[in-house]
């Protein structure tokens, strides 16, 4: 027969550590995370409010100067695009001066020269950039005598330069050669020039 005189609130654990001290321990373990992360949350906070203050300065500082940059910026743009615009219409255009300076190199001396008419038409001609088509119409006269040769050697002149480099072709339309009505020993002519296409890019 077993008798135990001790109180049960007088009874001790076998184990070294009490229940009550781990509870302790581990309250003091979670307060100090949460301090920590207060801590940490805190400074994090701070840092990131000073440099937002500090970019808000920066940018308030740099604000005007970023708006004139950009209004010159919108400035040059504009004015790149008039440039380039301006760039495309000359070189669209033929040097007509030359074209007229070079014109008594390739016209013999028995062909006198009546009548010059240029004209001009704007296509598409590829990539949907727009060009400018020339035509030249050229009309004179000339002496029956050799008027045919001489009429041919002027059109053989527009294969040399500076001429060759501008003009696509050059014809003589059907009936275009024919006897002159006023002159009956002369003949008149006319020679019609197509430029090449002039872009305007």
């Amino acid at each position: 027969m077993h008798i135990n005189l001790i109180y049960k609130d007088e009874q001790r654990s076998a184990s070294p550590v009490s229940l009550w001290l781990m509870a302790r321990v581990a309250m003091g373990v979670v307060l100090f995370l949460i301090a920590f992360w207060i801590f940490t949350f805190t400074v994090g906070y701070r840092s990131l409010k000073f440099q937002a203050e500090s970019m808000d300065r920066e940018w308030n500082r740099t604000e005007p100067q970023y708006k004139v940059a950009m209004q010159v910026r919108n400035e040059l743009s504009d004015r790149m695009d008039t440039l380039k615009s301006l760039q495309g219409w000359r070189d669209a255009r033929v040097a007509w001066g030359t074209q007229l300076d070079s014109l008594g190199s390739i016209v013999p001396a028995v062909i006198q020269l009546t009548d010059i008419r240029v004209s001009q038409t704007v296509l598409v001609v590829s990539n949907n950039i727009p060009g400018r088509v020339f035509e030249v119409k050229y009309s004179g006269r000339t002496g029956a005598a050799q008027s045919e040769v001489n009429v041919v050697q002027f059109l053989e002149g527009f294969k040399t330069k500076p001429f060759s480099q501008f003009v696509q072709s050059a014809t003589l339309p059907p009936g275009a050669f024919r006897q002159d009505p006023m002159v009956k020993n002369d003949r008149i002519f006319e020679i019609v020039c197509i430029y090449c296409p002039r872009m305007m890019e």
